[in-house]
């Protein structure tokens, strides 16, 4: 898990593949856009087409600062302002590379996650919009979950990694 450039190419293989897909569904799509939706898949908001693309670019961004902006502001901070379990062992001078890259790649997994449940939810929404189209809640639901699920599961990786110290180590 701590090569980053793996979730890297991931997170841009996604991203163009859900850039390319608003591309082909855009010209489709009608200039007044549900926008927003109950719980049961009924649309109960709306926005112009372009507003909704502009506001739907703008949350991508969050998740390609999750992804590569995150982790230089991180590895730019004094080791006494990171929060790490067992900091002065993983930020010593020979750990703190290997420390960062960890840090690099988890929050580049993470980003992915970001981008794919961003998409998703797009991809439901610009569904909702064509003929004869809807919006399956119950699908957005379990990517919900498992969105949900996904970050208790990479906090404790996280905090565990980080709880450990190698047995020579801990002496």
């Amino acid at each position: 898990m701590s090569d980053p450039r793996i979730p890297r190419i991931v997170y841009l293989l996604l991203l163009v593949l859900g850039l390319l897909q608003w591309l082909h569904v855009y010209p489709e799509l009608p200039a007044r856009m549900a926008s927003h939706f109950a719980a049961d898949g009924t649309p109960n908001g709306w926005a112009p087409k372009e507003m909704f693309f502009v506001l739907m670019s703008f949350a991508l961004l969050s998740s390609a600062f999750l992804t590569f902006i995150v982790p230089i502001i991180i590895a730019s901070k004094s080791p006494a302002r990171i929060n790490l379990p067992n900091r002065s062992y993983w930020l010593s001078p020979e750990r703190s590379a290997e420390t960062f890259q960890f840090l690099n790649a988890y929050m580049s997994w993470f980003g992915c996650a970001v981008l794919f449940v961003l998409l998703y939810g797009t991809s439901q929404a610009m569904n909702a919009n064509l003929p004869d189209g809807h919006f399956d809640s119950a699908a957005m639901l379990r990517v919900m979950i498992g969105f949900v699920f996904l970050v208790l599961a990479l906090t404790i990786y996280l905090i565990r990694h980080f709880s450990r110290l190698p047995q020579s180590s801990a002496h």
